[in-house]
């Protein structure tokens, strides 16, 4: 109150008036030194606005001072573009999207001090711009690409951990604009393709609809929506603006924020001999405990040291000095994969190139969403065949000489068209085998991807108890889990 009525009786009295002489050199001295503070305390607020501002556009911010990051950023560390700043990606060039991200950013700063925010991050993030204003700012899509010889490296789960090379062409094309070509893996960036997801994640297509030259589409639906109002269907999710043009983000969703699955990150290890392959069943012991739950770092450590006490009891030859490294390079690869405090491992985010771990390419090309004339009849359906992106896989064991070039020329045998090819090839004669040689090579029947497995007559009936044994890894090998849906529509158990 004292202050108030100090107030109220300055105010009756009047301010007091400020008189600026500059012919008195004192005051003009002042007024200089005054001016040149404001001056020099404007250009360090500039600076250091600036330099706040640059700070926040970093991917060093972006990963290290929001902790729910950490995860993405030590994959991103890793990855082919971690030497592109975050923002580039998930936000691009224009005012806008640089106003719009810092207001959002502002709604993920109180979250992250209040310690209330989503475990794990969701993704896929929904309102991210699409592609054609951020990747194709780097990576041009009227670059037309020839195909790529790809060689992968496994290991198997036995006593030697035997090295598998599996050799095959991708088909990567794409569209050439001064030719006019549109073809081969990159065949969508020309080709506009929609599609609706029935789900969060976007792992299962509902719809997919190709823009034809006329500018029609042509729709492709899901078989268990074909006794549905589809028309209804696809008029509502477009008034919900459920309807997403495919690019670049839809099959390379995890460019820079891959998590391995533990056979991927043994495999590398081991290729890279901070794992030895000498250490007899590492392969298999290695991935056995990174699959295996833990409540967190510690319990996972407890559980990879005790790998020590069993090769001392089973395998005491093993070089100690090895298995020392080796259980230190498991330790490293758990950090990598798993973040308990997050929720993530690498299940949570499924990684849509190629169809390895997850379902991928397959969402659509899986021969299950039909196309149908005006009666309800069934004209076409999405192709899963093999060879559409890439040749048929040339395998080879451990020391195995494989020479088989996976090249094809000419016009492809009109019995290879049906995906049942793969499978009915087996009745064939000895007479039409030698026809086979002409494009194969006599050497190609060997294949390790496809032959040799043993199959029993009756395994239509008894593969469910092989299944039991192998989690199905050994069917995947050749056929990939969307071959059971074709018989097991609801999913399979896995693991039973």
């Amino acid at each position: 109150m004292g202050i108030i009525k100090t107030i109220r009786e300055r105010i009756k009295k009047g301010w007091p008036t400020i008189t600026i002489d500059l012919s008195q050199r004192s005051q003009r001295v002042k007024l200089m030194v005054g001016g040149l503070g404001t001056i020099v305390i404007a250009l360090v607020l500039l600076a250091g606005g600036i330099q706040g501002y640059v700070y926040s556009e970093s991917s060093e911010f972006c990963g290290t001072v929001c902790h729910s990051m950490d995860p993405q950023y030590a994959q991103f560390e890793a990855s082919a573009h971690a030497n592109v700043e975050c923002v580039k990606c998930h936000i691009g060039p224009g005012l806008v999207p640089f106003v719009e991200a810092k207001i959002a950013g502002m709604r993920q700063v109180y979250g992250t001090l209040t310690n209330n925010f989503n475990r794990p991050i969701k993704s896929p993030i929904h309102n991210l711009r699409p592609a054609r204003e951020t990747c194709e700012t780097c990576h041009t899509p009227t670059s037309f690409r020839d195909n790529v010889i790809k060689t992968v490296s496994h290991y198997d789960n036995d006593e030697t951990n035997t090295e598998i090379k599996t050799t095959l062409i991708l088909k990567m094309g794409g569209w050439e604009e001064s030719t006019g070509i549109n073809q081969g893996i990159h065949w969508h960036i020309k080709s506009p393709v929609y599609y609706i997801a029935a789900d969060e994640q976007r792992q299962v297509i509902s719809w997919v609809g190709v823009e034809q030259p006329d500018g029609t589409l042509k729709e492709y639906f899901s078989r268990d929506m074909l006794n549905m109002d589809r028309e209804k269907f696809v008029e509502k999710a477009r008034e919900e603006d459920h309807v997403r043009q495919l690019d670049c983000i839809d099959c390379h969703n995890r460019t820079s924020h891959y998590i391995p699955s533990p056979e991927q990150a043994v495999d590398k290890s081991i290729s890279s001999e901070r794992i030895s392959k000498d250490i007899p069943f590492i392969r298999a012991k290695a991935v056995e405990v990174l699959n295996t739950s833990y409540a967190g770092q510690s319990a996972a450590n407890a559980a990879i040291d005790k790998l020590a006490e069993y090769y001392k009891a089973h395998f005491p030859e093993a070089d100690p000095v090895d298995l020392e490294a080796a259980i230190a390079e498991i330790k490293l690869i758990y950090t990598r994969t798993y973040f308990p405090e997050m929720n993530l491992t690498w299940k949570t985010n499924p990684n849509n190139l190629g169809h390895a771990a997850f379902v991928g390419c397959f969402r659509c090309h899986d021969d299950k969403h039909v196309n149908l004339d005006e009666t309800g009849n069934e004209v076409s359906t999405i192709s899963v065949k093999c060879n559409l992106c890439h040749t048929v896989p040339i395998s080879s064991r451990g020391s195995e000489l494989s020479v088989e070039a996976p090249v094809i020329t000419g016009v492809v045998p009109e019995s290879h068209s049906d995906f049942r090819w793969t499978i009915e090839h087996r009745t064939t004669t000895e007479e039409a085998t030698q026809d086979c040689y002409q494009c194969h090579g006599q050497a190609f029947c060997n294949n390790g991807a496809c032959h040799n497995l043993s199959h029993p007559e009756d395994m239509l009936f008894t593969h469910p108890e092989e299944y039991k044994k192998s989690g199905g890894q050994v069917c995947y090998t050749c056929h990939q889990d969307v071959l059971c849906s074709r018989c097991h529509p609801a999913g399979i158990v896995s693991n039973p």
